[in-house]
Parts: C-alpha cells; structure tokens; sequence
C-alpha cells in the first residue's frame, strides 16, 4: 500500500467532520483522541485537528505533520472503511510518543488488527 496519502483518503468537508464530532466513536490516551465511525466505503479517509491553545501556526502545522506521518507508519494495519479523525490535545510530543499513543488508540477503538 501507498505511504502517501492520496486524495481519496482525505477527509476534508466540514460537514463530515462535524458528523464525527456529533456522532463519532471516541477514545482517548494521551493527549490525543480518536474520533472514529464507518464510511461504507473500501478506504479509510483520514485527518487531524489540533486544538485550541496551540500556539502559532508553525506550532499547530508541526503537530499536525508529526500526526499525519505517525498514521502513515500505522495505516496500513488498520481496517478499511472507517473515518478516522485525530484530535491533538497535548502539544509538543515527539514523534515516538505519538505513534504510541495513536496505536494504542486504535488498539482501544479495536481498529488495529495489524498495526505496529
């Protein structure tokens, strides 16, 4: 499978993303919770906020860039056909402990049959 994201595995409109903040799954570890439900679809769409009290753009735009590539390591174990939305409440994590904290997410959210 592609490392890279491709467009189909984005998930961009605003009217889905508040669909997974409505009414989404949630679980939490670490400064970091997954927002989770089926798209009904063969790809799993993908994507990050960073919450409020970051800081600055160049802050925000790293964390989200250290998340975006944690899940590039991962996605590959996770099954097809969930939205998935990351929401980054602990700022400053390194790259390792973000990857631990998101597959132990979805090892929680029971979407990590062959992650890690």
């Amino acid at each position: 499978m592609r490392r890279s994201r491709t467009r189909q595995e984005r998930l961009r409109a605003g009217r889905e993303i508040q669909g997974l903040f409505a009414g989404g799954k949630r679980v939490e570890f670490r400064g970091v919770k997954l927002l989770y439900r089926g798209n009904g679809s063969t790809l799993n769409r993908f994507t990050v906020v960073v919450a409020r009290g970051c800081g600055g753009a160049v802050q925000r735009n790293r964390e989200k860039r250290i998340t975006r590539e944690a899940y590039r390591s991962l996605k590959d174990g996770v099954p097809r056909g969930n939205d998935l939305l990351f929401l980054v409440t602990r700022f400053g994590t390194p790259f390792r402990e973000r990857r631990t904290a998101m597959e132990a997410l979805l090892k929680r959210a029971g979407l990590a049959s062959r992650a890690g």
